[in-house]
């Protein structure tokens, strides 16, 4: 694995360009595919990193007359919300200076659920497992229990479909993963569920260049 993530950290040192290496969330924000942010122009992210410099209310009106706003900005993290959606911008560090960017979106409708992607600093996508392996509704399971048990898989058959919410702490740097799923369910079923679930979320930790 090391191997493989060494040979794309190169890969990617090779296919950037050097004007690309002091890149912020900013300039990559304002970069990014209109495809990603179809709601947003140029000038409606400009704007909005303007005001929230500017120490302002970083909001605007946009092309769908909702309202998106800057919640928290810095060199290497954008956090963006438009109604019930988040958009989080994260610039990872590889070797030789160079970076990849983690895009987490998610939308709270109104349990939430993240999709996780990662890109090179010109929004070329990138294979996702190569950077984490995320953790599937069985690592919930409080010890103990066996996943396979017939007790505790009956329990869990109304918690068959599987929500999954990402949110990274700028200050810990670290990534959190939430099992959303037991806020899917009707009250008895998720009171059912929680005897076995965790209530901790699974953290990672970028390290080498993949989230461990």
């Amino acid at each position: 694995m090391m191997k493989k993530i060494n040979f794309i950290a190169l890969l990617i040192v090779a296919t950037t360009a050097v004007s690309l290496k002091g890149q912020t969330a900013s300039d990559l924000f304002v970069s990014a595919p209109e495809s990603m942010l179809l709601t947003l122009n140029t000038t409606d992210r400009l704007d909005l990193i303007d005001f929230y410099k500017a120490g302002q209310e970083a909001k605007v009106e946009n092309q769908l007359g909702d309202t998106s706003a800057i919640f928290r900005l810095t060199d290497d993290y954008l956090e963006l919300k438009t109604g019930n959606e988040t958009l989080e911008l994260i610039i990872l560090h590889l070797v030789n200076d160079s970076k990849i960017v983690c895009l987490i979106q998610t939308v709270c409708a109104p349990v939430c659920d993240s999709y996780l992607a990662f890109y090179t600093t010109s929004w070329k996508k990138i294979d996702s497992d190569i950077f984490i392996a995320p953790a599937d509704k069985l690592w919930f399971i409080k010890e103990g229990f066996d996943p396979e048990g017939q007790k505790v898989k009956n329990t869990l058959i109304p918690l068959d479909i599987t929500l999954m919410h990402f949110h990274y702490d700028t200050e810990k740097q670290v990534l959190y993963q939430y099992y959303t799923t037991p806020e899917y369910v009707s009250l008895d079923d998720k009171t059912k569920a929680e005897v076995y679930l965790k209530n901790e979320p699974r953290i990672f930790r970028w390290s080498r260049g993949r989230f461990e």
